[in-house]
């Protein structure tokens, strides 16, 4: 599963560039260049997922479809995607399930603010049917 979300990303009339998360109502940023404004893109995606996880709020799935024009597909930190995939793919398994098999408390299997050995992930994946695929991009 990859893990990416769509931006758009428009030239402004004083030429700043404004993003927005369509998926993500409140990740929104700009920069004065486009490197700027794709740099900025991640991070505040990276603080508004982190935040919906947090505070167990709706986390939208992640864009699968191709970009066109001022679309840009943005990739969370590494942290963000491993609770993000479990997140997805632990379908009715509770937290405190997967807590109590991997002997850790419950608040660190979704977030990102807790360091998610491969290790760990390999086993969580094992234990949802799955196997773990690292892939750089």
């Amino acid at each position: 599963m990859s893990i990416q979300y769509k931006a758009l990303i428009t030239l402004e009339e004083d030429g700043r560039f404004f993003v927005q998360f369509p998926t993500i109502n409140e990740a929104f940023t700009e920069g004065q260049s486009f490197k700027e404004a794709l740099f900025n893109a991640q991070e505040v995606l990276d603080l508004s997922l982190e935040g919906r996880l947090e505070d167990g709020l709706e986390i939208p799935a992640p864009d699968q479809a191709k970009s066109v024009e001022n679309e840009y597909f943005i990739t969370p930190a590494a942290s963000i995607q491993s609770a993000l995939l479990i997140h997805f793919n632990r379908g009715k398994q509770s937290l405190i399930e997967l807590a109590n098999i991997l002997e850790v408390p419950a608040q660190e299997i979704e977030s990102p603010k807790h360091d998610m050995t491969l290790i760990r992930l390999e086993k969580i994946a094992r234990m949802m049917g799955k196997k773990l695929m690292v892939d750089f991009a």
